[in-house]
């Protein structure tokens, strides 16, 4: 599995990380499962938050830590499923509800501490490591798996 990052995104603010999820969310093909894994204030949740927004939700979209998932739907019947596996030592606990978020064609499954997951439940995704590298700044490096991913990342790039 490769592992080396084809594309990385310096945000220098809650500004920038904007700009990024609102680019994800334009150049997305559901169904897509987007890992986020990395530094405790690596900038996760935030990223989330903007690719919520990019695909038009209008909800307030929080941290699922203690609920483990949240579901969030916009008016184009695109969704989000959030997952937070902080908490979880076991990933066969949430992988049954993964694989139902993935097989709606119109999801975008956002993971957060995706390094909890042993394997992924779909060779077509996109592990996003966030660095957090001090108050103001997070990088972001994106690792496709498949061709979804790999047709994001290159319209992310240019």
């Amino acid at each position: 599995m490769n592992t080396e990052p084809k594309y990385s995104y310096l945000s220098k603010s809650l500004e920038d990380t904007r700009k990024l999820g609102l680019a994800i969310a334009k150049n997305v093909q559901t169904p897509m499962l987007i890992e986020l894994s990395g530094d405790l204030g690596g900038g996760k949740t935030a990223l989330v938050k903007e690719i919520a927004r990019g695909l038009g939700i209008t909800q307030t979209v929080t941290s699922p830590t203690f609920n483990i998932h949240r579901s969030y739907e916009a008016k184009n019947g695109k969704t989000l499923e959030h997952f937070d596996l902080y908490r979880l030592s076991d990933d066969e606990i949430v992988l049954n509800e993964l694989i139902d978020s993935l097989n709606n064609p119109s999801s975008v499954v956002c993971v957060e501490w995706a390094q909890h997951f042993l394997k992924s439940p779909d060779k077509n995704h996109l592990t996003i490591q966030c660095h957090y590298i001090n108050e103001n700044e997070r990088r972001y490096d994106f690792i496709p798996h498949g061709e979804k991913a790999m047709a994001m990342v290159e319209e992310l790039a240019k």
